[in-house]
This record gives C-alpha cells, structure tokens and sequence, in this order.
C-alpha cells in the first residue's frame, strides 16, 4: 500500500431500497431473473442445500453437486449481513474500461454495486473497527498499466494499483463515493482483467488441475471466450471470475488465523452475467480455495438481492501456487 503522503483525497448497511428512489406500486423489492441452466448428461445431479455445494477430491476425480444459478441469490432480506464476521473482504462491483476511438477513456461503471459494497465495509468497520479489504475488478480492452494508470509509479504499485493510482478521470466516477464514508482511496484494491487472465494461465500450464476443473476454465472453439470482450483468450468468464474472488481475499496482504469471507457485489451486465459469478464461485471451490463466498446482486436503481453464504468443505487445498 502507497504511503499516505502519495494519494490522498457512517452509514448502516440495512437498505433494500435506496432513500433517494421511492418504487411505486407497480414496482418491488424483489428482483426476478431466470436462466437457463442445463447440466450435460454425463455429469451427476445431487440435490444439494442452498447454502452449500459438495466438492470432493476422491481418486483425482472431482464430485461436484449443482443448484440453479437462482439459489445463489436469496429472496430481500432474508439471508442478512453478519453481524460480527471472522475476517471478511469485500468486491465492490465488477466496471469496465476502454479506449474509445476518439482517444477517450470509456467507463462503464457498476456504481450501485460499488455503493453497496461500501456502504457494508462501513458497517464492517462500525463493528470491528476498522475497513475490511475493499476490491474493485475492471474488465478492459488493451493492456491496462499503459492505458488506466497514472505516470510515476513504482514497479510495486503497477503490480498492485490501488483507486488512488488510476487516471483522473476514472477516479473522478468512483472517488467521491469513497469520500463520502471517508475511505481512503489508497485503501480500495484495483484488480484487472489482465492480471487475472495472466494468472488462470499460470495455472492451466503448470499445475495439475483435474480434467472436470480445467474443462470449466477452458472454452469450446465455439462458445464466447470471454466476459462480453472478444479477444482470443481461451479462459471462461468463470475462470477470469475466479481469480477476481482469490485476488480479493488476499487484498490486504496478509493472511487471516479465522475463516474468510468474500463479500461480492455484482451487477448482471454483459460483462458480469449472474450465471458467471455463479459458476466462478463454483471453480473457486473446485479449484481448493477454502474461503467462503456471498454473491450480492445490486439492481440499477440500488436494490440489493443478498446471497446465502456459500461454504467450502474442510479439504486440503489443491496447491499453494493456486491462491492468487
């Protein structure tokens, strides 16, 4: 993290509805979405409990047990926040990024998600006295040190930028968010695609990852690469997802005796498809990280859709190299 001499610039979490949108009454809390789901033949279906997915390494065979996408996400306020969590993280929305042909920066920022999410690292630091890790992910088209990052940083900071680090202008969108809970900006962790890619491929090429697994990073010549970006890449949106959930967890840097949590606000957009988060989740566990995950689901005009947290079972992780 940059000295504070480098960057500088309470609300309560209970809300479903944002103060300032009042929903008339044709409108509800309750977000609905359906998507099609269809498990292939030769996979095995287990009835499974909404709260958890069994995973179990078993002869170098992987046992996976599925829900629908749907189940991740728990009807308004019946799944509520902890109230004193172990050691929790938080992804603040998933935004992205790109170079118009004007030579322009083009943000297309999940701001709802990433209110939400502060607004619950400001409960978290109510309780415990301080902020919680605090994550924002971007998708981009080009290569994101030259394009999205300010001159004159250290090789450190290039590595691991933090919001105080990015352009103006992308600070201008997300900066006065921050401001208004106080949080500082050298406090909230940029995590980009390209690092995330650089990773899983790390990983496909040196790590002997099971063939169920590897399918579920690994595209089909005919199905989309990526995120809602065609770019050549071979990665799923689960695996670029995956990595985004292990760099978060381990966005402070330093590793917790208790059992974590990942906090992750979301918005459905072509980029961050609920169904991508869903199986993300899923490849986290299978791949043996053994933090627990939460998907919270933001609506365009603020409503928030909490997941029931979704546990990983008590086995021994698949490699160390694997955590991001």
């Amino acid at each position: 993290m940059p000295d504070s001499s480098e960057c500088h610039t309470d609300n309560s979490f209970t809300f479903v509805q944002p103060a300032c949108t009042t929903p008339t009454n044709s409108q509800s809390n309750e977000l609905r979405f359906e998507i099609p789901f269809t498990m292939p033949g030769r996979i095995l279906q287990e009835i499974a409990s909404s709260s958890s997915i069994s995973r179990k390494f078993s002869t170098g065979r992987l046992r996976m047990a599925f829900i629908t996408p749907t189940s991740f996400i728990a009807p308004d306020n019946l799944a509520p926040m902890l109230a004193r969590p172990p050691h929790v993280s938080i992804l603040a929305g998933n935004s992205r990024l790109d170079i118009g042909s004007d030579g322009l920066i083009k943000i297309e920022a999940q701001l709802q998600a990433f209110r939400a999410a502060l607004l619950h690292a400001n409960q978290v630091r109510h309780q415990s006295g301080s902020f919680p890790p605090i994550s924002i992910a971007f998708d981009h088209k080009g290569i994101f040190r030259r394009q999205f990052l300010r001159d004159g940083l250290s090789n450190s900071q290039k590595r691991n930028p933090r919001l105080c680090h990015l352009l103006p202008e992308i600070i201008a969108i997300f900066g006065p968010l921050a401001d208004e809970l106080h949080i500082p900006h050298e406090h909230i962790l940029i995590i980009h695609e390209d690092s995330a890619r650089t990773h899983a491929e790390h990983l496909l090429s040196t790590q002997p990852i099971p063939a169920e697994v590897r399918h579920r990073m690994v595209t089909a010549t005919t199905e989309r690469s990526t995120c809602g970006i065609a770019n050549g890449s071979k990665l799923t949106c689960a695996a670029i997802t995956s990595e985004y959930f292990c760099k978060a967890v381990d966005a402070d840097g330093s590793p917790s005796a208790t059992q974590a949590l990942l906090e992750v606000f979301f918005e459905a957009s072509p980029w961050s498809e609920v169904l991508a988060y869903v199986r993300g989740l899923q490849l986290t566990h299978a791949l043996g990280m053994r933090f627990d995950i939460r998907l919270n689901l933001v609506t365009a005009a603020g409503a928030v859709r909490r997941g029931e947290i979704v546990h990983a079972e008590p086995e021994a992780q698949v490699s160390s190299e694997l955590v991001a």
